[in-house]
């Protein structure tokens, strides 16, 4: 039997001091009546300081998921297979139909849950995910279709351990039936763009990247081979970011901001190992520049 969505388990806290919470069904969170007059009254309030006050007090819930015995990723014990994302109203200024965006929300099959949110500025909608454990992923695409539909959704929703406040909305939109979203981000790929010019150190290079990238092969393994082969491509200056790139694509992980990041820090730091490091994991791979 199908589990209703509403039923889910997800952490729950009674306040920001809270730090350990317990657990509770998506629906005891949701439909939670009994906080309806002071949120009613925080929409009252003419300032955020004063808002943010009674906020504070009300129940919390991480809606992706059990965590235990903290709040924070690391402790996720269970996904909950949603997640929820908000839409602020300073983020959505060009909205001219700011009324209507709840009911154009309810058109789309992967909603499951529409409210006003705390303030009543803005609207939080609950979507079940096809792929959980590519929360982030998910999170990425589903910004980018947002924004095809006009609607800005808030960046810090990506995060699997995200609270939200509970609410109060007299007519929320429930479909208990929401299709799970399927779409994923994927990092480009990136290319390489080096043309061979005689330099024999960078034309072996290129060309054990241009074997890596044609066969998809991972020569990075784990954090170690990674930094390695980053430091050794770091000998070769800003040259070698190209190459680093290309290695790095090959792992399901790869970021390109954060392989940048760690790209700018070798060039500062990395002063110990040679390109020779390069080519002798190339090498372990199966890939190498003779008879290219």
């Amino acid at each position: 039997m199908k589990q209703d969505i509403f039923d889910t388990e997800i952490s729950i806290y009674y306040g920001v001091r809270d730090v350990y919470g317990t657990t509770c069904k998506l629906r005891a969170f949701l439909f939670d009546t009994k906080h309806a007059s002071e949120i009613e009254y925080l929409r009252s309030l003419p300032t955020k300081e004063e808002r943010n006050k009674i906020k504070q007090r009300l129940p919390m819930a991480c809606i992706s998921g059990v965590f235990q015995p903290t709040r924070k990723a690391d402790n996720l014990v269970k996904h909950s297979g949603l997640i929820c994302v908000d839409i602020d109203r300073q983020d959505n200024l060009d909205i001219d139909n700011w009324g209507e965006v709840k009911q154009e929300l309810s058109k789309l099959p992967q909603i499951a849950y529409v409210s006003l949110s705390v303030s009543g500025n803005g609207y939080f909608a609950i979507i079940p995910l096809k792929y959980p454990h590519c929360h982030k992923q998910q999170f990425e695409q589903l910004k980018r279709d947002f924004a095809k539909m006009g609607i800005t959704i808030d960046p810090a929703c990506g995060d699997v351990c995200r609270m939200r406040c509970l609410s109060y909305d007299p007519e929320p939109y429930i479909n208990a039936e929401a299709v799970p979203y399927e779409s994923y981000y994927v990092e480009p790929k990136p290319f390489i763009s080096y043309q061979y010019s005689g330099d024999a150190v960078l034309d072996k290079v290129s060309k054990c990247c241009d074997l890596i990238a044609q066969n998809k092969i991972d020569i990075t393994g784990d954090y170690n081979s990674w930094f390695t082969i980053g430091c050794a491509l770091a000998s070769l200056g800003e040259q070698g970011r190209q190459f680093f790139h290309v290695c790095s694509a090959q792992n399901p992980a790869y970021k390109r901001g954060e392989s940048d990041k760690k790209f700018d820090n070798l060039l500062r730091t990395s002063k110990r190992i040679g390109i020779g490091s390069f080519f002798e994991i190339c090498k372990d791979y199966g890939v190498t520049f003779k008879g290219l």
